[in-house]
């Protein structure tokens, strides 16, 4: 059984010891909800940095409730088990997806890529698709101009930087959409006439470095990890958890893509304005998670057989669950503690007059 630890003792702990971090406490009751019931168990581990990015992996320390046969997009549509369609009458916003796996769900995570099709979209939000059903998904669109091709879609096997993210995360309109992809397609240094955002991500040069920058995190990665805490700077800026650590493992590389992909490539900063500042530490990114245990947690739009839950708080987040108590994937996308500044320089005194 768990025991309480001194807030400062924390701190302390987190500074000099190498373990993990746990981010329950048994003088609290236990979870309230699925996502505050996984959080109950999970520890966080010494981080990995790349650049200005840092991961801070979580680790599970006892066995939660599982989400068995299911499959990644990626996975389902290698075994020819998905099948991914314009309706009737196409839409932008929306699109087919069809599970044939007779006894496998599909989870589909908000964010990635579907290429083909009249146009290439990306998913708004989760979904986790029963076995056997048809289910019509929301989608934004992340090409410009072009509305021709046939009438079923592929799996791009990438997903949308984390900028792309969180404005659908905010369900921002698509202007603001295409306003993000054009950011992203001048960082990756992609330029086409419909601004081909699957075009960017998968560009050989692109693919080459992001596989570069993922070769020095995922060594740090603890055994079972679950998930990660992003830190950009000094600024904490998203999290994504999951349920297993099978279904970490199988998207692994599209989560650390869409963080790379947005904090990995340089940005050109004034040397007058480099101001050394304190790393965000363990102690810091608990108490962002344990944010999740005062916000509210609220029931959405079902998703296929799952269902989409907000988390109106510090932070919020959306998570997908499964009949009411299993935690499939949790996005949490904003900050929940101010940015670590560093301390203001202390004036030398000045002659004596």
């Amino acid at each position: 059984m768990r025991t309480a630890t001194p807030p400062i003792l924390a701190f302390v702990l987190s500074l000099a010891a190498p373990g993990p971090v746990a981010i329950g406490q048994a003088d609290r009751a236990p979870g309230r909800n699925l996502l505050t019931q996984y959080l109950d168990w999970a520890d966080i581990h010494p981080p990995a940095t790349v650049g200005r990015l840092t991961v801070f992996p979580l680790a599970l320390s006892r066995r939660v409730e599982r989400l068995d046969r299911v499959l990644t997009m990626q996975q389902a549509l290698g075994q020819g088990v998905l099948v991914i369609e314009e309706l009737d009458r196409a839409q932008v916003a929306r699109a087919r997806f069809v599970n044939k796996s007779p006894d496998h769900m599909i989870f589909l995570m908000g964010g990635e890529l579907i290429t083909g099709g009249k146009q290439n979209r990306s998913l708004r939000t989760d979904a986790l698709l029963a076995p056997g059903s048809t289910t019509e998904l929301p989608l934004y669109c992340v090409q410009k101009g072009r509305w021709r091709g046939k009438g079923t879609f592929d799996g791009a096997g990438a997903v949308v930087p984390q900028g792309v993210r969180e404005r659908a995360a905010a369900k921002a309109g698509q202007d603001a959409i295409w306003d993000e992809v054009a950011r992203a397609n001048r960082r990756l240094k992609s330029a086409s006439d419909t601004e081909d955002l699957p075009a960017a991500v998968s560009k050989p040069e692109n693919v080459r470095r992001l596989a570069g920058l993922r070769e020095r995190i995922v060594p740090r990665l603890p055994r079972g990890c679950v998930g990660v805490v992003a830190v950009a700077g000094t600024r904490i800026v998203a999290a994504d958890l999951f349920n297993s650590p099978e279904l970490f493992a199988a998207l692994r590389e599209k989560v650390l893509n869409a963080y790379l992909s947005q904090y990995g490539w340089p940005v050109p900063v004034r040397r007058s304005r480099v101001v050394p500042a304190p790393q965000v530490t363990a102690e810091q990114v608990r108490q962002y998670l344990r944010g999740c245990y005062g916000g509210r947690f609220v029931p959405g739009e079902q998703r296929g057989a799952g269902r989409l839950y907000h988390l109106r708080g510090t932070p919020p987040g959306q998570a997908l669950g499964y009949q009411a108590r299993v935690m499939v994937h949790t996005a949490l996308m904003s900050p929940a503690i101010l940015p670590v500044r560093p301390p203001r320089p202390v004036p030398l005194p000045g002659p004596r007059r």
